[in-house]
């Protein structure tokens, strides 16, 4: 996190040092500002392109990943789930740099002469407050919880610092240029934020939930950064309209960040794979529809974190690789209107899991036991409740099944926060 700060602090400066001036000018001073006058920004007809939704509107999709956090309390397994080794992955690597990529393309499409939200001062000034509240906010959760990693490496595993910087980077690109210039760019912003997040639990770094907390404190301190400046500044230094969907209209593209946890599992240990005392725990990854009208294809990619559920821990060897059972799959997304902006939906998705491994762990007595998961069909439905939240956003929940075959078959419950358009 001081690496984020130092970093964050050495690309304002260099940027206002290039650009030539002082952030705060040609603003009035504190003493000078009508507050009442610039909170109402966003509630006239003069900026109301600007600033289309509430506070309180875009502030439903944090608070929806918040609460999924905190409902799936996965850390009490931690004395079950077996990630309890200390591993080493690409996943890990990547994501130490995944982390700022939306905010380097904001940098890069800003310095090029590409108009956004806001200009270089307005900018600077609430991107530099986004810094300051994630990093205030996640430090504090993190040294009051001290939940342990799953690598047991440190006390400090809720929320996912990483997840909370990359999703705070992609709001910041949300903001100033999805917003404005295209949502495909924020298609691309916060599909590296949630893979940061997938890369972190699949590194052994992090619970599901940490992931699901880290998302939500990086979207609030960009919202909150946002509107902090908006009363501060007022209309001065708005560049580019929001180009507004109609929430009224069904959205014809859907991202979403998924997320299920496993209520009950039957294994299918008769075959001669797995363990009997091995569960699927939690699932978290990425799905992206595509709705021409109230039916449309469905892709969703993914991992299935497992538990153990013996009596007794198991480690994982030297040189051990942890048990995640990735899925790709394709099929349905339905979404059937019932009052405005709320609608049923289900998905029903046919995948696979390509990986068929061989994993191997030691009990507390060092003796080796061994899991065997196949590759083979996956299969996954779900019904539920969406919600528009915002002109970009929507919040489903939901509950379902999740069939594994021959290894499988579990009952599941669960969220999914969408971009769309």
């Amino acid at each position: 996190m001081k690496r984020l700060l130092l970093i964050s602090i050495l690309l304002l400066s260099a940027t206002g040092i290039k650009a030539g001036f002082n952030p705060f000018k040609p603003y009035k001073p504190l003493s000078e500002i009508d507050w009442s006058y610039n909170w109402s920004l966003g509630h006239d007809s003069s900026s109301i392109a600007y600033k289309p939704d509430s506070f309180t509107e875009r502030m439903l999709l944090p608070i929806g990943l918040l609460s999924t956090s905190i409902l799936y309390n996965d850390n009490y397994l931690d004395k079950s789930i077996i990630k309890l080794g200390r591993i080493t992955s690409p996943a890990l690597e990547s994501a130490d740099y995944l982390q700022y990529s939306p905010a380097a393309v904001m940098l890069i499409l800003k310095a090029a002469g590409l108009e956004s939200r806001n200009d270089w001062p307005r900018m600077i000034t609430a991107d530099g407050a986004s810094v300051v509240i994630q990093a205030a906010v996640t430090n504090a959760v993190k040294y009051t919880l001290k939940r342990e990693r799953p690598d047991g490496r440190a006390h400090n595993s809720y929320p996912s610092g990483h997840t909370a910087t990359a999703f705070m980077c992609a709001t910041m690109l949300h903001k100033e240029y999805g917003e404005t210039v295209s949502p495909w760019i924020s298609v691309g912003g916060y599909g590296i934020a949630a893979t940061t997040g997938i890369f972190r639990v699949i590194a052994n770094r992090h619970w599901c939930s940490d992931v699901m907390g880290g998302a939500a404190i990086g979207i609030f301190s960009t919202e909150a950064a946002y509107e902090l400046t908006d009363i501060l500044f007022g209309e001065h230094g708005l560049k580019r309209p929001i180009i507004v969907p109609d929430i009224t209209d069904m959205p014809q593209w859907k991202f979403g960040l998924y997320s299920d946890y496993s209520l009950g599992s039957d294994v299918f240990t008769s075959q001669g794979y797995g363990n009997p005392n091995a569960k699927p725990a939690c699932s978290i990854g990425i799905d992206a529809s595509w709705m021409p009208w109230y039916i449309g294809p469905v892709v969703r990619a993914g991992v299935t974190q497992m538990k153990w559920t013996g009596t007794d821990d198991i480690y994982l060897p030297d040189n051990g690789s942890v048990t995640d059972v990735y899925t790709l799959g394709a099929g349905f997304d339905v979404d059937i209107p019932v009052l405005e902006r709320i609608t049923l939906n289900g998905q029903a998705i046919a995948g696979y899991s390509p990986s068929a491994n061989s994993y191997s762990f030691l009990d507390k007595a060092d003796n080796p036991l061994e899991w065997q998961i196949p590759a083979g069909m996956h299969c996954y439905g779900n019904i539920g409740m969406t919600v528009r939240t915002s002109s970009f956003s929507s919040v489903s929940v939901h509950g379902g099944l999740d069939y594994y075959d021959k290894v499988w078959r579990s009952f599941v419950v669960g969220t999914r926060f969408n971009l769309t358009f």
